[in-house]
């Protein structure tokens, strides 16, 4: 999607990471940071907000389109090893 001066525009996303239950994230946790902070250099990632009740996290994200955001959650180590889901919807900041 094009703005009015014809640059592509970005959309914003909210995801909500859950760790699935009985598994154990410990053995990517180092993997997992890493790849975050990867996304993060590269403007993919924003913000990650941790829940305090140890189940996961929030994180606003920002691409094209839902398609580069499934990709960029698809290369997380907790994602290729199915310990965390993710609910992805496109969000608008006001």
């Amino acid at each position: 999607m094009r703005d009015s001066k014809g640059v592509w525009a970005t959309m914003k996303f909210h995801v909500d990471a859950r760790f699935v239950e009985g598994k154990d994230p410990a053995p990517e946790m180092a993997a997992e940071i890493a790849r975050v902070n990867e996304l993060r250099g590269a403007g993919v990632v924003e913000q990650v907000i941790r829940r305090t009740d140890d189940t996961g996290a929030y994180l606003v994200m920002e691409a094209l389109d839902a398609g580069a955001i499934k990709e960029a959650l698809d290369s997380l180590p907790f994602a290729q090893s199915g310990t965390m889901t993710f609910v992805v919807d496109a969000v608008e900041i006001l």
